[in-house]
């Protein structure tokens, strides 16, 4: 008896249009069609209908004046509408907003996106001063707190492919570094540590969780302003992101999971 070789299909176009889409996503800049067909080793010929179909459908725009294409926020709202990712927000923000009012400080949560974390929610500090972080805000997972606490619980086959990826693609990542800070992470149940981006802030970070540890989903982290006077300090202000993170990992479990 042989075994049925699994199909594979091949859809050229719709190729071609994600590999624009991620090409723009990672550089992080507009481009144009030049420029594009050049990174993608294509010509122009044809990605020309594929940018046009994507600035129609409104998933690309054009700077004003200029030929540079560059991504809206349409691919991030289609994200935000699934309901898992609709439902962590809801339960979220009634306690960020209570945990900004005590702290003084603003707070977010993230998402692990492939090798990058997004910003789904953000609350902003009810004080004058703050670090604000948008919402559609990403990086490379080991370049933020949230970051470091979603890879702390990933699976460990994931983790391993992640880290080759990234000592492909950054020469600012150090696995020899990050490992033991991972171990310290999951030993403590939240981080706190320096920000290595903004001089001044103290990243404060704890896993929301289904059920247990094993299944982490999302970050809340204050990107807490040092030197600045709240009458909460930092030790306070860290319990309190922590009772935070176990109420919606609670309301995580009470909804049946994200």
């Amino acid at each position: 008896m042989t075994t049925a070789k699994p199909r594979t299909y091949t859809a050229p176009a719709l190729e071609k249009g994600l590999e624009i889409l991620e090409l723009l996503a990672d550089v992080k800049e507009p481009l144009t069609l030049v420029q594009i067909a050049a990174k993608l080793n294509r010509s122009k010929s044809e990605l020309y209908r594929m940018l046009a179909v994507l600035e129609t459908k409104g998933y690309l725009a054009r700077e004003e004046g200029s030929d540079h294409f560059y991504i809206t926020n349409r691919l991030f709202d289609l994200g935000m509408s699934v309901p898992p990712v609709g439902t962590l927000v809801e339960a979220a923000f009634p306690i960020m907003h209570r945990l900004a009012d005590f702290t003084h400080q603003p707070c977010h949560l993230a998402i692990g996106s492939g090798h990058r974390m997004v910003v789904i929610a953000r609350v902003e500090s009810p004080s004058s001063l703050g670090l604000s972080v948008r919402v559609g805000h990403s990086l490379n997972l080991f370049e933020s707190s949230s970051g470091f606490v979603l890879m702390a619980w990933m699976e460990q086959q994931k983790r391993e492919k992640l880290f080759q990826y990234f000592e492909a693609n950054s020469d600012t990542f150090n696995r020899a570094e990050l490992e033991p800070r991972l171990t310290a992470i999951r030993e403590q149940k939240c981080l706190r540590m320096q920000s290595a981006v903004v001089a001044g802030i103290e990243g404060m970070s704890c896993p929301i969780y289904v059920g247990d540890y094993d299944h982490v989903v999302a970050g809340l982290t204050i990107p807490y302003l040092c030197g600045i006077n709240t009458g909460v300090t930092p030790d306070e202000t860290l319990e309190a992101l922590k009772e935070a993170a176990s109420e919606i990992s609670a309301l995580a479990q009470s909804y049946g999971g994200f």
